[in-house]
């Protein structure tokens, strides 16, 4: 993504920066290093000038407010309503600032000897299954997100007593997942 928009950029800059050196009738303009080796690096300057100032402009005011009537017209949209909708809360809920999650956990799933780290969602939840009043109690949820995209995944339902807590950040969980393991929270190095 970066190189598309460095080449993007470096195409429209690079003969806009050797028609304003020529209108000034700089010397360095005919020169084929310049062209070869400056001008690159001067696009690259404008690329991430280009980053920074986009970035700026969503954390200011206007930007914010750029986002929030994006937001408010996806979810006018019939069919995107429901996926961008839900993708939405489940990455604020992901965001560790804010995380509605209470806590990191481990699962054994899916067989006997292996784990699978979620979030714990709801503790000691009693699930109703009829109406005529069948429940199922001392059971947690718990969001088991998949690699690298922590927003796929689904709910599990697990008896209290086999959810294992984890000594980790909600941070820390979340990029434990999405590096498929690479990136691991202090003391889970092997020894």
């Amino acid at each position: 993504m970066l190189r598309i928009l460095f080449n993007l950029v470096h195409g429209v800059s690079t003969p806009f920066i050797l028609r304003i050196l020529g209108l000034l009738h700089a010397p360095l303009v005919d020169d084929p290093a310049f062209s070869g080796y400056i001008a690159p690096v001067i696009g690259l300057v404008a690329t991430l000038s280009l980053i920074v100032l986009v970035g700026l402009g969503t954390a200011n005011f206007l930007g914010q407010r750029i986002v929030r009537e994006f937001d408010r017209l996806m979810l006018r949209i019939p069919v995107i309503k429901a996926i961008y909708g839900g993708t939405r809360q489940l990455l604020d809920a992901l965001d560790s600032k804010n995380s509605n999650f209470q806590r990191v956990v481990m699962v054994e799933y899916p067989r006997t000897g292996v784990y699978t780290i979620g979030f714990l969602a709801k503790q000691d939840a009693t699930l109703v299954v009829s109406e005529k009043g069948g429940s199922i109690e001392g059971h947690s949820l718990v969001f088991l997100p998949t690699t690298p995209n922590p927003t796929s995944g689904w709910l599990a339902a697990v008896p209290a007593r086999e959810v294992i807590p984890l000594e980790m950040s909600i941070e820390e969980g979340i990029k434990t997942i999405v590096s498929g393991g690479l990136v691991i929270p202090p003391g889970w190095e092997r020894r």
